[in-house]
């Protein structure tokens, strides 16, 4: 089944709703930068909402530099970067301030269900697409946002490869909210080389589809934000 990047929006009128939807669908890989997203009127009935409220939605994402809008015949919705900055991702999280302790607590259960979800029911795409995330690895140290948002859609990839889209979104709402805690993370903190090392284990672990192997790999993979 062909996965849907938009659902209807809660309520049908608040466009941080729809914010959230598009980059949703940005962190997750649904859409890259270069890719062009469906207008405003298709936008409105995939979300269930109205064009007023999608049109104030793309422009604030315009405005951050996340969509690229071109007027014209040939123009329409772009992504402008995959990198989505935490001032953005925090206007649906408003009066959310979880510890980074508490982040990572509920964090643990939900990745590792995950995890082991991906090990029964992942396709060799999904395991390309969790070998092109860890290639974004490389090219992006030294560099906090890219690095971030590398490291971040490996863990979106692993959530597609679960397929369970409830708890993919579980998932994703928890990496909000610590992008945006962990905004401007002290790169000291990173072992660059583990990083790429455990990211490289979890897929051999979820390739070779033993559970015990994936709890383990996770645990450890886990353990590198606990740690922090």
């Amino acid at each position: 089944m062909t996965e849907q990047p938009f659902v209807p929006v809660r309520g049908g009128r608040l466009y941080e709703d729809v914010v959230d939807q598009i980059t949703y669908a940005i962190r997750r890989g649904r859409f890259v930068a270069g890719d062009r997203l469906p207008g405003i009127d298709d936008l409105a009935t995939m979300l269930g909402t109205s064009r007023p409220t999608v049109r104030e939605a793309v422009g604030l994402l315009a405005g951050a530099g996340v969509l690229r809008v071109t007027r014209g015949h040939t123009g329409g919705i772009e992504v402008a970067s995959s990198i989505v900055p935490p001032g953005v991702l925090a206007l649906g999280r408003a009066g959310q301030r979880a510890t980074l302790a508490e982040l990572t607590e509920a964090r643990r259960p939900v990745e590792q269900e995950l995890a082991r979800l991906a090990g029964q029911r992942a396709t060799e795409e999904n395991f390309a697409a969790l070998a092109a995330a860890i290639d974004l690895l490389a090219p992006a140290r030294g560099k906090p946002a890219e690095w971030v948002h590398a490291n971040d859609l490996f863990h979106y990839e692993i959530a597609r490869a679960a397929h369970s889209p409830r708890l993919a979104r579980y998932s994703h709402e928890l990496m909000e909210e610590l992008a945006i805690l962990l905004d401007g993370f002290d790169e000291q903190y990173t072992d660059y080389a583990h990083t790429v090392h455990i990211h490289q284990e979890t897929l051999r672990a979820l390739r070779g589809r033993d559970p015990g192997r994936i709890a383990a790999v996770m645990d450890d993979h886990l353990g590198e934000l606990e740690d922090t």
